[in-house]
């Protein structure tokens, strides 16, 4: 695993991890056919902002979520008996993806915005095989990071950016992970591999979808600072610099904001 979360496991960030769910939940999970599957294997569940989403979507799902930071679990379950969801559907496990025992077997198995935070994502894929049927589903849903771009370019954004990319490789994690999905899944053995790419191309003619996405980003890049100022990479003055910009770009009616992740789907 990483060495380190560059989001941190601060309550502000777990709240904003629900609140990001939300607001990209369109371009990840219009695309997911869960239909068929009856029990999910969630691997990296967080606080259970997707776990919250695949249920409303997936109401008949049986899900269980492996994550590795226990500070995770304890708010996943809080989330979701907030929110009216049955947890006698869910079980959060702690462990670590790289090496499951599981007791039960999976027909479909879900990861999103993990393999960017580990050190040997391709452990992950193959760690969970092992756990699923033959014919089970697999969707995996992953950054890549160098797509983000604004206009106009503001340097204090892309510096800030650039910082943040190359922290988040020096503890381990990939945030070009994305592009190598295909690779990895057919490394791992797995068969009937398609990719697409998913995100936003926004510019005046969605302008709400552009300020809540430019907000939406702002405090995903924020979400950082912590880590980065404590390693004296970044100063206070850097962050607020950057955060003044996001909002600026985000009323200027002729601002772009563009990013793409990519969206696997593989089976056993």
């Amino acid at each position: 695993m990483a060495s380190k979360y560059i989001h941190g496991y601060q309550e502000v960030e777990q709240e904003r991890l629900v609140e990001q769910a939300k607001v990209i939940e369109n371009q990840i999970f219009d695309f997911i056919d869960f239909s068929q599957v009856n029990r999910l294997l969630e691997i990296g569940s967080g606080v259970g902002a997707q776990t919250e989403i695949l249920l409303k979507r997936f109401p008949h799902l049986s899900i269980t979520g492996v994550e590795y930071e226990s500070k995770q679990i304890e708010k996943a379950y809080k989330n979701l008996e907030k929110h009216g969801f049955d947890t006698d559907k869910v079980e959060f496990i702690h462990q670590d993806a790289t090496q499951l025992s599981l007791e039960k077997e999976f027909d479909g198995a879900f990861i999103c915005w993990v393999l960017e935070h580990v050190q040997n994502p391709q452990a992950i894929l193959t760690s969970m095989k092992p756990c699923l049927r033959d014919g089970a589903m697999v969707v995996v849903t992953e950054v890549f990071n160098s797509t983000f771009y604004t206009y106009p370019e503001r340097k204090e954004i892309q510096d800030y950016w650039k910082i943040y990319n190359d922290y988040q490789i020096s503890i381990g994690g990939d945030p070009e992970v994305g592009a190598k999905l295909g690779s990895m899944l057919s490394d791992a053995g797995y068969k009937g591999i398609q990719l697409r790419s998913g995100g936003f191309h926004l510019d005046k003619r969605e302008a709400d979808q552009k300020r809540k996405v430019f907000s939406y980003w702002k405090n995903l890049m924020s979400s950082g600072a912590p880590n980065l100022m404590e390693e004296n990479l970044i100063t206070e003055k850097e962050v607020i610099t950057m955060q003044q910009a996001m909002d600026e770009l985000r009323e200027q009616e002729d601002s772009i904001f563009f990013y793409r992740f990519i969206q696997a789907t593989a089976f056993k």
